[in-house]
């Protein structure tokens, strides 16, 4: 079974190579990767052509360009699923390594389940935060599970891969074998059949980091019944976590509050339960937010003021929410 990978780019030029580099290390090359340029300075686009010219040169791996219109997550991988020649679209972030099985696991199961529509591996990095977790102080626990509450109680541990209201997935016990049925294929390293794509695309509305885009699609494939998705450790990979191409913090916190109303008022049935899971989380963001400011000692009343009305922010906005139209946000934040 063929495979495209799709990677979205944006401020990488660093990082980026580890991860072309676990690509051409697989057991099973893809027939192609399809780097979106999400760059707006030419200064990063240069870079990364230049390092697109030197993997070319190795003959290792088929390398596509494509210069996205606009700095969106989404666009970019809309746009590299539409171009992707493969029966399999690969979605990969470039701060992402993998293992040199990775995807030689995951296309088997494509052949041995043939309503298979999606599957994804584990991030190493959230098993070691997981084990980490059960080493912790008594006083870390207290946080932890304090966290936890205000997501919609314990999204550890479960026997399936759900999606909250609160905008949170679950996953089962990381440091276990699992093989489990999901609601939730993350793009990060998720796989999906190319020909959902003819009816369904990540938000174009979404910008930059457009969080969450990952959950609103795959959640939607679930509602509608179109096949099985599957969350495994059988694969691996290790998300970086690298602060370059990140957005502003401040830009974050608005944009994690506008998107996931969008998202709740358009994947879930909006009901008194549905409303007080998404209201408890957004009171936990509060809190994180504001302990943030004190853990980091970024005392400011612009700081604080931001923590507070990030929350108020989409709901002010609620009208164009509703609507679809989420250029507020763009225009408060982006515009020059």
């Amino acid at each position: 079974m063929k495979y495209s990978i799709v990677m979205p780019v944006y401020k990488r030029s660093k990082i980026i190579r580890r991860c072309i580099e676990s690509i051409e290390n697989q057991i099973l090359k893809p027939i192609e990767v399809i780097i979106v340029d999400n760059n707006s300075e030419i200064i990063e686009t240069n870079k990364l052509k230049e390092l697109i010219k030197e993997t070319i040169k190795r003959k290792i791996l088929e390398i596509h360009y494509i210069k996205s219109p606009k700095n969106s997550g989404a666009i970019a991988r809309n746009l590299g699923a539409y171009r992707s020649r493969g029966d399999i679209v690969a979605f990969l972030d470039s701060d992402v390594i993998l293992d040199k099985n990775y995807y030689s696991i995951l296309l088997k199961y494509f052949k041995e389940k043939k309503d298979l529509i999606a599957i994804q591996g584990v991030d190493r990095a959230l098993i070691e935060a997981q084990l980490k977790h059960k080493k912790s102080s008594f006083f870390s626990k207290i946080i932890y599970y304090f966290e936890q509450f205000f997501e919609n109680s314990l999204l550890l541990d479960r026997k399936f891969a759900y999606v909250s209201p609160s905008l949170t997935v679950a996953h089962p016990p990381l440091d276990e074998e699992f093989e489990i049925s999901s609601q939730w294929i993350s793009t990060c390293a998720g796989l999906f059949k190319r020909n959902l794509f003819e009816k369904y695309s990540f938000p174009n509305e979404f910008i930059t980091y457009s969080n969450n885009e990952y959950l609103m699609f795959s959640y939607n494939l679930y509602l509608n019944k179109m096949g099985e998705m599957i969350y495994t450790n059988k694969a691996k990979y290790r998300d970086i976590q690298t602060n370059s191409g990140r957005i502003s913090r401040i830009a974050l916190m608005y944009q994690i509050q506008v998107y996931d109303l969008y998202i709740l008022l358009r994947i879930f049935k909006i009901n008194p339960l549905s409303i007080l899971i998404f209201i408890k989380s957004r009171i936990g963001h509060l809190i994180y937010n504001i302990c943030s400011i004190y853990i980091r000692g970024n005392f400011s009343v612009r700081n604080f003021f931001h923590a507070i009305f990030s929350i108020i922010y989409p709901l002010i906005n609620f009208s164009s929410i509703c609507k679809g139209d989420l250029s507020f946000y763009e225009r408060d934040f982006y515009s020059s």
